[in-house]
């Protein structure tokens, strides 16, 4: 956005989906800002918001703000379910729609490729990415490529290694292994420090080795000090822990979640998490300890941690999967081969296996290298990082799209797209004729006939069950639900309601756009 505004070509707008109009931070935002938060003492907007999990996202706002701003062109970066209200837009025939989603893994949801395929223009994160989309949905998908991220700018290369170190309270003569990864499922910590434990098995100098693991507990995911027992990793595996009460960030073996701080005496430092996290600054820190880095998990949308490294100068090493498999060989790193891959219930997506012996194995073959080797390859992957992984390059990608967008002029005053539901069904229809039916007569858009609506409503009315989506939507359907299910019976009258509720939803914002129904501006809008 940044580089956007300052090439001084677009007009910007932002739905800022977690701050309410009060948040001093709108203030330095040069371009247009919405915020999609209410404030809690407006009692009516704020249990409005808490009604639906998915008006976080932005959904109860969007179609007021398309009405202000009246937009040539729609971006938006985030996973499926956080942008797929904008697809079920009143006003989606009147703004061109280019998305940038997150692909983490083979065996795309079908209704997450039907989305991304009615995009304009699709955007992903990686090389796996596209290749996955263009072979999973045949083609389909408008897609123009990957525009990686890259690693904030505080992020590089400290000169001097032993003073940062020292100030950590880490040895400069010890080798360091570093992850930075949340706990949870798929961040594989377990086989992690099976590698780990098999590596310092095989490894002469074990004794000045160490596992150095950014990351959280408790949290959603694995029983971290049960595992390091389990593997007598104990006194080898370093975390962060942060003092609630004094801020103080320090690394340190695991000796409890919540602990006495160091600093200031209070039990109240705990290891790093989303909530509690350290400065970017103390992060790069973190980084500049490391000798190697290593990104463990059976799927990753990208994961930044791997460039936040490379642009720190250390070596990486990552699970030859997903966008793993994109960014390690861009870095010229050392992709980890796989055992296998399940396929998973809750999702359908395939997940890595990773082999742990083969990990163990380069490890060592690393640290078996002289150090002159390991720091000409930690040089080789800084400068890999700044020809592949730089922001400037990924804002002229989208910016050279946008450029190449035709502007429609007069669009967002056309006429209005009114539609009354028929109420009158021909009797003898199958299902079939009927999901056809309905979508033309009823929810009056003929442009979804053959669409993945339509197979549902086909599906769901020969089963006779449907499944709530994502916060009580019939239209997100939430595959994880579908595993674990709690039908509720979908009939005729079911279906109609659904459509017939989006065709008063669409006819009521087009009255609005043209104005046959006037409303104030809403106050809490900037």
């Amino acid at each position: 956005m940044k580089r956007l505004y300052s090439s001084d070509k677009y007009e910007l707008a932002e739905l800022s989906v977690y701050a309410n109009p009060q948040e001093p931070k709108l203030k330095d935002i040069p371009w247009i800002t919405y915020p999609n938060a209410p404030l809690p003492q407006n009692q009516q907007a704020f249990q409005e918001y808490h009604s639906n999990g998915v008006y976080q996202f932005g959904e109860w706002r969007f179609e007021e703000i398309l009405l202000d701003f009246r937009p040539d062109i729609v971006f938006d970066i985030r996973d499926f379910w956080m942008l797929e209200f904008q697809e079920r837009s009143p006003f989606r025939r009147l703004f061109n729609w280019i998305i940038m989603p997150t692909v983490d893994a083979e065996g795309q949801n079908e209704q997450w490729l039907a989305t991304y395929a009615s995009a304009d223009a699709v955007f992903t994160y990686s090389d796996f990415a596209v290749d996955s989309l263009q072979k999973e949905s045949g083609g389909r998908i408008k897609c123009l490529g990957s525009a990686p991220p890259s690693a904030d700018g505080v992020y590089r290369v400290l000169e001097d290694k032993k003073g940062n170190r020292e100030s950590l309270g880490i040895d400069e003569s010890v080798k360091i292994i570093g992850t930075v990864m949340r706990n949870q499922r798929r961040k594989l910590f377990p086989d992690l420090f099976d590698a780990f434990r098999q590596f310092l098995d095989s490894y002469d100098g074990e004794e000045n080795v160490y596992l150095y693991c950014h990351t959280s507990y408790p949290d959603i995911g694995w029983d971290l000090p049960k595992i390091l027992k389990q593997y007598g990793l104990c006194s080898k595996v370093l975390f962060t822990y942060v003092c609630d009460n004094c801020k103080y960030a320090h690394p340190s073996f695991f000796y409890d979640a919540v602990a006495k701080c160091p600093r200031c005496g209070e039990f109240k430092s705990g290891l790093s998490n989303v909530q509690k996290g350290v400065s970017p600054e103390f992060l790069c820190q973190i980084f500049n300890t490391f000798d190697l880095y290593v990104q463990y998990a059976n799927s990753e949308g990208f994961g930044l941690p791997q460039v936040e490294a490379a642009a720190c100068g250390v070596p990486v090493m990552s699970v030859d999967y997903s966008a793993m498999s994109s960014v390690v060989r861009k870095l010229k790193g050392t992709p980890l081969k796989l055992k296998s891959k399940y396929l998973e219930l809750e999702t359908g997506c395939w997940r890595a296996v990773p082999d742990n012996e083969y990990t163990a194995k380069k490890i060592k073959e690393f640290f078996e290298l002289p150090n002159e080797k390991r720091l000409k390859i930690g040089n080789r992957t800084l400068q890999l990082f700044k020809r592949h992984y730089q922001y400037d390059t990924t804002a002229k990608k989208w910016a050279d799209y946008f450029d190449s967008v035709p502007i429609n002029e007069g669009v967002w005053e056309s006429p209005p797209k009114l539609h009354e539901p028929s109420s009158q069904m021909p009797n003898g229809l199958n299902n079939r004729e009927t999901a056809k039916w309905l979508i033309v007569n009823v929810l009056g858009e003929p442009e979804r006939l053959d669409s993945y609506l339509e197979a549902r409503l086909i599906r769901d009315l020969n089963y006779g069950v449907f499944l709530e989506g994502t916060s009580s939507l019939y239209f997100n359907e939430d595959s994880f639900a579908y595993n674990k299910p709690a039908f509720q019976e979908f009939n005729l009258q079911e279906a109609y309601n659904q459509l017939a509720e989006l065709c008063h939803k669409r006819n009521y914002w087009e009255q609005r756009r043209v104005g046959m129904i006037q409303e104030p501006r809403a106050t809490w809008m900037p």
